[in-house]
């Protein structure tokens, strides 16, 4: 009798082990399901995202295909492993792109690299450019022509070891912020007029930036020169009216 109740017990916990596994298989299968459609999701929100002149995206990223892992052999991509549809990274540089910063980027959800540079793509960079690349260590935009403000957000990618912006419209301080970036090996913002601060050129203060402001006054009123030679700024401005009226 207890031989055949320690039968049974032993069955009932066989058969507790095999539903177990089971079970972990299937999480495990839906996760890697659910993995894999995000990433492909996020390459074809990419594509639609962006104006492909040279077709080269055109040409190499075909979604018709339903093998495993496929789109590890699109152009610019590597996966985590080759029969495992996961982005690893993105590297899309010279390719004659146009338009603005893809955002479907953030469904690639394993990503690490992203490259972009030397393309034509243009407007301000996300504000929430964190939430977009959560775990990128490597970002090249540069040689674009995107503008606006360095969101101050880009702190909160504290994986960052490279973030190229050089070669760009930017404009603007560069945040401070960055420098909570403590794994940040290379940063690159040269040649970006209108940016200032380090590690580039100072941005002007509130009075110079008036005293430009006033300079350019005179300068359009035709009596710079008289400003230059010592006389007042009161008598400049009356002149200038008088010159006007």
């Amino acid at each position: 009798m207890a031989f055949l109740a320690n039968v049974l017990l032993s069955k009932q916990h066989l058969d507790i082990s095999i539903g177990s596994v089971l079970l972990l298989l299937l999480l495990s299968r839906c996760s890697f399901s659910f993995g894999v459609e995000s990433d492909i999701n996020c390459l074809k929100s990419i594509k639609a995202s962006l104006e492909d002149t040279l077709g080269y995206l055109n040409s190499s990223w075909d979604f018709n295909n339903n093998t495993e892992g496929f789109i590890c052999n699109f152009l610019g991509i590597e996966c985590w492993h080759l029969h495992e549809s996961k982005v690893l990274n993105i590297k899309l540089s010279d390719l004659g792109l146009k338009g603005q910063f893809p955002r479907g980027v953030e469904n690639c959800t394993s990503l690490t690299g992203l490259d972009l540079s030397s393309n034509q793509l243009s407007g301000p960079l996300p504000h929430d450019i964190d939430k977009i690349l959560s775990f990128v260590t490597s970002l090249d935009l540069s040689y674009n022509r995107f503008s606006g403000l360095i969101p101050p957000q880009l702190s909160n990618c504290s994986y960052m070891n490279v973030l190229k912006l050089d070669n760009n419209q930017l404009s603007g301080n560069i945040p401070a912020e960055v420098n909570q970036l403590t794994r940040l090996k290379s940063f690159s913002v040269a040649n970006n007029p209108g940016l200032c601060g380090y590690p580039l050129k100072p941005c002007p203060s509130i009075s110079q930036k008036k005293s430009v402001s006033l300079a350019r006054v005179f300068k359009s009123n035709g009596v710079i020169m008289l400003a230059e030679a010592g006389f007042g700024i009161g008598f400049v401005f009356s002149f200038s009216f008088f010159v006007l009226r």
